[in-house]
């Protein structure tokens, strides 16, 4: 099995399992206020991945296809799950051959499913983003301007 298709596989389990749907190698789950995806990046310089967030607001913008680099809030998986950081570089970078194809399938199944998930979909409204916001909880996130004025 291809890396690229392990990793999406085992991201596959728990978004797909919580609603979220698939295109390529973006996932996208539709809330009243806000749209919440998954995107899994390649690095263009060495085996490692990437697991991007973003969370879309409604209300603040377009309509059309959601594509993450739009989103207004962004982050990646080590803002959020930082007492995991060790196990994300090492499950996401492929020269670490430390772990079978099965180890690796197991560890991303749970640090999406049980750590990064559960944050993601605590903020799927407008009123909990903008408290995580205003409270510092997504200080490492990218955050859109219009967003931050509310």
């Amino acid at each position: 099995m291809a890396a690229r298709e392990l990793i999406e596989g085992a991201m596959d389990i728990p978004l797909s399992a919580t609603g979220f749907k698939k295109k390529s190698a973006t996932w996208h789950r539709d809330y009243a206020d806000v749209v919440l995806i998954v995107n899994l990046q390649k690095s263009q310089y060495s085996t490692k991945f990437y697991v991007n967030f973003g969370i879309y607001v409604k209300s603040l913008g377009g309509g059309g296809e959601i594509k993450e680099h739009l989103c207004h809030v962004r982050f990646r998986l080590p803002a959020i799950v930082s007492a995991h950081n060790e196990e994300v570089e090492a499950v996401f970078d492929l020269e670490n051959e430390s772990l079978s194809a099965h180890e690796r399938r197991e560890a991303i199944t749970a640090l999406i499913g049980d750590v990064a998930l559960p944050v993601l979909t605590e903020l799927a409204s407008r009123e909990r983003l903008v408290e995580a916001i205003n409270s510092g909880r997504l200080a490492n996130a990218m955050i859109h301007r219009q967003l931050r004025e509310l």
